[in-house]
């Protein structure tokens, strides 16, 4: 069995999961076979491209199917072959890569009678000794991003790899305050942020094979890369057998190396206690309850396989994390309170805490909804927000394959490339038929069909108010459409200065509604709240308040099985295809139909 990379960093998450994952310690001494270790990574290199693709508010990503992972994989494979054929560009030497963990090479040691044991995604031989190059089908924009505005923590040496700037010989200060540095840096140690989960994914690694070469008294220096997809990347649209030809562009390659040479080497006091916590968790089995935190992870798609074993101590409805911006805290006497701290001190339901604790209004609203069983509603709020409504309305929404790859011009990693746009168009106030008034655009295979998507969505859409559930995404899908289709650029960035986010009315927005006249206080205060909602404005939650409508029972009812289903479209035979297609017809034609429904039940409570 051994423990693997990735069943070490799933066993530090706490004591119980050793348990519940019922491993033998008799089998911690011996090697994990090849299938074993295949199988277990496979799902883990899956879910990294799931949690790129949506942020951590994607409900629609915790309940993913094996299915849908077994899907996402050609793509992670590509971003791995890419990798491997680019790398020799930036490092000397051979190079040992493979589309199959089979021809891999691994590293493995012997700690305290527990086998560690992992394989690389890349081996690089050189002169001085040798490279371990990861590859994670993130991108370069979460470790830029780290720094300031105008500069940040890394930066490319002379050959191109991204490094710290504490590692090129530069005086930090030039670029920004030391204490900036030190912050920002800082989250390169939390493996439960963005950057921080692939650094600690690789000084697993790095502890793995310090140990492997430690005790074969191997001496050879090693150094410890990320491989990432780069973010400036911009795919001009050369095909080769109608296969994207991903060649250097302005300079730019479509992978990107970061060293983490240092910040793994300084990581490697903390991986070493880790791995003695958890040969104790091995070594003294328990399944009884641990307290719940952030390690749990219950709202990623990283999240902790056996969550729903732990997390139902809490209750199925009006739990205490349906508080709006509970992971913000609760304060009572001055003192702050995490949710896991209530948790864990056993107030799991929004009505266990006493109101002092709740010092955001909006979380007072919410209590009074549930103690009362009756919607909260600012009655002239929602009037006003209705009357910047004009007619006809277009009712608009996207669907959208967001792949690791680009796939067309103009497009970079993980692009939300539009593929599907539904429209129920309401002429007249309460006049909208599901069937009649819907008007839509499906692309019938992984062909550009952008063009014809934009004309006939420009066609179709004249004066009046563009609706949507959401606006920032719907506008950010077509500013970049404007930018790749200049011929449709005045008419798209029309259509985008006639969007009216539904949002705005349901939920709030401030902007809005101190331009209206309200005072700020007011123009923050949520509009409408319904005990069924718990906590969320999804439109999934809101549409059953205001109609008998449902997403229950439908064959693609989420965004992921939207997805999915679409990326299925060239493997499918002819039956399969025509059945699929048209259920990914009524999935989008559902989301702007209830967006119609919404707007009429909030009209009826006003009256």
């Amino acid at each position: 069995m051994a423990i693997t990379k990735t069943k070490f960093i799933n066993y530090i998450r706490c004591p119980r999961y050793a348990s519940l994952d019922d491993i033998k310690k008799e089998k911690l001494d011996s090697i994990v076979t090849i299938d074993e270790y295949k199988n277990e990574e496979k799902e883990t290199k899956i879910k990294e491209i799931l949690n790129t693709m949506f942020d951590e508010n994607g409900n629609d990503l915790i309940d993913v199917t094996s299915e849908h992972l077994e899907t996402m994989l050609p793509y992670y494979n590509e971003v791995e072959l890419l990798a491997g054929h680019i790398a020799p560009k930036y490092f000397d030497g051979t190079f040992k890569y493979s589309k199959t963990t089979y021809n891999q090479e691994s590293f493995d040691c012997l700690i305290n009678n527990i086998r560690y044991i992992c394989y690389v995604d890349i081996y690089n031989e050189n002169k001085d000794g040798f490279n371990i190059i990861e590859v994670k089908a993130t991108t370069t924009k979460k470790y830029l991003e780290l720094g300031t505005k105008e500069n940040s923590i890394f930066m490319k040496d002379e050959k191109g790899i991204y490094k710290l700037l504490e590692d090129l010989n530069v005086k930090i200060e030039d670029y920004m305050d030391i204490e900036t540095y030190e912050k920002q840096r800082a989250k390169l140690f939390d493996k439960y942020t963005g950057p921080g989960h692939y650094v600690y994914d690789l000084a697993v690694q790095r502890y793995i094979i310090e140990n492997d070469l430690k005790q074969n008294n191997d001496n050879r220096k090693v150094k410890y890369y990320l491989a990432v997809l780069n973010s400036n990347y911009i795919f001009d649209g050369k095909y080769e057998n109608d296969i994207p030809k991903y060649d250097e562009i302005n300079g730019e390659d479509i992978i990107s190396y970061i060293d983490m040479t240092s910040i793994t080497e300084s990581m490697m006091d903390k991986i070493m206690l880790d791995a003695r916590r958890i040969e104790d968790y091995v070594n003294d089995l328990h399944a009884d309850q641990v307290p719940l935190g952030k390690y749990c992870e219950n709202k990623k798609v990283t999240k902790c396989k056996y969550c729903k074993v732990c997390w139902n101590i809490l209750p199925k409805k009006h739990a205490i994390t349906c508080y709006i911006d509970n992971h913000h805290g609760f304060t009572k006497d001055k003192i702050k309170y995490s949710t896991f701290d209530l948790i864990n001190d056993g107030k799991v339901s929004m009505l266990d805490i006493d109101e002092s604790y709740l010092t955001r209004e909006k979380n007072k609203i919410q209590r009074r909804a549930v103690e009362t069983n009756a919607p909260y509603m600012n009655k002239q709020k929602i009037i006003d927000g209705i009357k910047q409504i004009k007619y006809p309305i277009y009712h608009l929404d996207f669907e959208t394959f967001p792949c690791p790859l680009p796939r067309y011009r103009g497009e970079k990693p993980y692009t939300q490339s539009v593929f599907q746009f539904s429209l129920h168009i309401e002429k007249e106030e309460g006049k909208c038929d599901k069937e009649k008034d819907h008007y839509g655009y499906l692309a019938k295979d992984h062909k550009d069909h952008r063009e014809e998507l934009i004309k006939m969505m420009c066609d179709l859409i004249g004066e009046g108010t563009v609706l949507v559930y959401n606006d920032s995404f719907e506008k950010s899908r077509i500013k970049e459409l404007s930018e790749i289709f200049v011929d449709y650029k005045s008419k798209l960035l029309k259509i985008n200065s006639q969007i009216f986010d539904l949002m705005n009315i349901v939920k709030t927005r401030s902007k809005m509604y101190e331009e209206l006249g309200y005072d700020k206080e007011e123009a923050k205060m949520l509009n409408y709240y319904h005990p069924d909602m718990d906590g969320s404005y999804s439109i999934k939650k809101v549409l059953p308040i205001f109609s008998n409508l449902t997403y229950k029972g439908m064959e693609v009812a989420n965004g992921v099985e939207a997805l999915v289903t679409y990326a299925k479209f060239p493997k499918m035979n002819e039956l399969d295809y025509k059945h699929k297609y048209q259920k990914l017809v009524e999935y989008c034609q559902q989301d702007t139909y209830a967006m119609y429904k919404v707007l009429e039940g909030l009209k009826k409570t006003i009256k």
